[in-house]
């Protein structure tokens, strides 16, 4: 088993359109990992407060998940790299006028929730495309290794980031962290470009059913598999309850404290730097009962909203963010492996927005909901209300759910 998970990880090495890819994969994320930090202590540092951080964010947050499905249709339809390239370089001009206004001397974060839902409207059309332009450059048993190293160059990403945000807004400020966000959506964009995927694996231009009919299609492959839609609602109340709650109330806890930014950022780093070590690990962790091994590892969810609720001490605030940095980059692996040799490649792209839909759709949701949350149950409160959400979720589908109705064969 090791000699085989050895060679796959080379193999995916050596071809030269994944290696592209995934240093596309590692910058886009990178500049991403700057702005949460950046952005949320700017606006907190001109008087937003909680309910302006959680408006920018439910903005961006809403703008993409209307249109997610859409974006699932194109990728289908499309070439899903073109369809990228062009959220590509509408995030690029957004973030870009983004960080001049973050140069201005004052700024209402009201002018920033336009900029947060183009910002959104990009997303929408890059994340379906996703799942199918790697199945359109790597071998299907390749796939678990590609997985895994993409999840690497993310939690890289994820692990310098914050840090890196943090640190530019302690010394030059937010607009900087803003426009190299914006100079990553180009490069990404270049890069894609550099792509040569496989002949014959499009679709090919406007082919395929009408608007309405594709999305129903895609409605009829997502809601026919029970172990699909069971896994979605989980996520919808994990992200709802309790990490958009935790991502703003956390940032707005280390908000009123002396270097509070650099803390801030340096546990969202730990989180990183988690990932990474998960994403190593799960080269040779290809379960063959994905959905038992994924709801194992979210049980180590709740001691992240634990430790800010509970205020933990620094170090072990870290630990638990670097834990959960862990299960985050197994479950994502195994999540996403599992789809693409699940649902047919013809159907990905639309059952992969349905499932980032269904995943985030409430999320803006918790992000209005924080605010006033805090304010009735207190910010501890609030945080320990969805670690105690999230854990009853994951509880009822292990104990008493079908979760080993999909079993995955081992890969040649």
């Amino acid at each position: 088993m090791p000699l085989r998970n050895h060679r796959e990880k080379i193999g995916v090495l050596g071809n030269s359109n994944f290696v592209i890819f995934l240093i596309a994969t590692f910058l886009s994320n990178m500049g991403s990992a700057l702005v949460p930090v950046a952005l949320s202590f700017a606006l907190f540092a001109r008087g937003a407060g909680t309910a302006g951080v959680s408006a920018v964010l439910c903005a961006e947050a809403l703008a993409m998940a209307l249109p997610l499905l859409l974006g699932g249709v194109l990728a289908d339809r499309h070439p899903p790299r073109r369809i990228m390239v062009a959220a590509d370089l509408m995030r690029a001009l957004t973030q870009g006028v983004l960080a001049l206004l973050l140069f201005a001397p004052s700024l209402s974060y009201v002018a920033v929730i336009p900029l947060s839902v183009l910002l959104g409207l990009g997303n929408a059309l890059d994340v379906p495309g996703r799942n199918r332009l790697l199945t359109q450059i790597v071998p299907p048993t390749l796939l678990p290794g590609a997985n895994s190293m993409v999840m690497m160059a993310i939690s890289f990403a994820g692990l310098l980031g914050p840090a890196i945000g943090g640190l530019l807004v302690a010394s030059t400020g937010a607009g900087w962290a803003v426009a190299l966000d914006a100079l990553s959506y180009l490069a990404n964009a270049g890069l894609l470009l550099a792509l040569a995927p496989k002949e014959g694996c499009s679709t090919g231009e406007g082919s395929g059913p009408g608007m309405l009919t594709a999305l129903c299609e895609g409605w009829t492959a997502f809601a026919s598999r029970r172990w699909l839609w069971m896994m979605v609602c989980l996520f919808a109340v994990m992200q709802t309850l309790s990490w958009a709650p935790a991502e703003i109330l956390g940032a707005s806890i280390f908000s009123r404290r002396a270097h509070g930014a650099p803390h801030w950022g340096v546990l969202l780093s730990a989180m990183g730097t988690g990932a990474t070590a998960g994403a190593l690990m799960a080269l040779r962790f290809q379960p063959r009962r994905p959905l038992r091994a994924v709801l194992l590892w979210l049980l180590v969810y709740p001691l992240t909203p634990a430790c800010l609720a509970g205020s933990w001490p620094f170090w072990a605030q870290v630990l638990c963010f670097f834990l959960g940095g862990i299960e985050m980059a197994h479950v994502n692996i195994v999540w996403e492996s599992t789809l693409q040799r699940a649902i047919p490649p013809e159907m990905l792209s639309r059952v992969s927005a349905y499932d980032a839909l269904g995943s985030f759709c409430l999320m803006p949701m918790g992000y209005v909901l924080a605010g006033p949350m805090a304010l009735t149950f207190g910010t501890a409160g609030t945080l320990w209300l969805g670690a105690a959400a999230v854990m009853m979720s994951i509880m009822v589908p292990l104990l008493f759910g079908k979760v080993d109705s999909v079993v995955l064969a081992d890969s040649p």
